[in-house]
């Protein structure tokens, strides 16, 4: 039985159907994804992190929504104070603004007039099972009117790929585990530095804040 062909998109010669690189003009014939691997393993990163904060969102449609009164009423913690709740033990572990985030091929810069703050933190899973990707705690950053602000999503990659981070994508968190995560959010420069602002960590259902400024 003759081979099948087909043309080659590049050069438009014959070659084999199942061809990975054309023995004409060497053109690479595999699809985008193989080629590009470490770009497909960013975008599945970026792609995740917006489901996930999707989830912890809840029915919020836009980047910034204000806290509830039955928020600001709950404790406030310190950055390096630790928040047990029966099922996860937290720690906002620091909170820095930068100019960059990010190193080399991932660097990024904010929009004129922004900066961005990078919040770093931590929890283990202090119960005897496992706990869903979608129940483990989210992170969002609060200034003193309630405005609560969504990570920028990008930089936030690019951070965890700087800092080296551990924290697990859609997997499970086992029983005394504990992981290292990072958000970045994108704020008006003159904005943080006059106000006060705090991070808003939701954890089974329930709220706490952290103060970070």
């Amino acid at each position: 039985m003759a081979e099948e062909t087909i043309k080659c998109p590049k050069c438009k010669e014959e070659i084999a159907k199942d061809a990975k690189k054309c023995k004409h003009c060497g053109a690479d014939l595999r699809n985008w994804f193989v080629r590009h691997k470490i770009w497909t393993g960013v975008l599945a990163f970026i792609l995740l992190a917006v489901i996930m904060g999707a989830a912890g969102g809840g029915n919020s449609n836009n980047s910034t929504t204000k806290v509830g009164t039955d928020s600001q009423k709950e404790t406030t913690y310190k950055v390096g104070d630790t928040i047990s709740n029966g099922t996860f033990e937290i720690t906002v572990t620091k909170a820095e603004v930068r100019s960059t985030i990010g190193d080399s091929f991932f660097a990024k810069s904010p929009s004129q007039g922004g900066t961005y703050v990078g919040v770093q933190y931590k929890f283990k899973n202090a119960s005897d099972k496992p706990v869903a990707s979608f129940s483990q705690p989210s992170f969002k950053l609060v200034d003193s009117k309630g405005t609560k602000y969504e990570s920028d999503i990008s930089a936030s990659s690019s951070y965890a790929t700087e800092l080296k981070l551990d924290q697990k994508i859609l997997s499970d968190l086992n029983p005394g585990i504990t992981v290292n995560g990072a958000d970045v959010y994108e704020i008006n420069k003159e904005q943080y530095a006059s106000g006060s602002w705090y991070v808003l960590v939701t954890a089974n259902g329930k709220d706490y804040k952290v103060t970070v400024k």
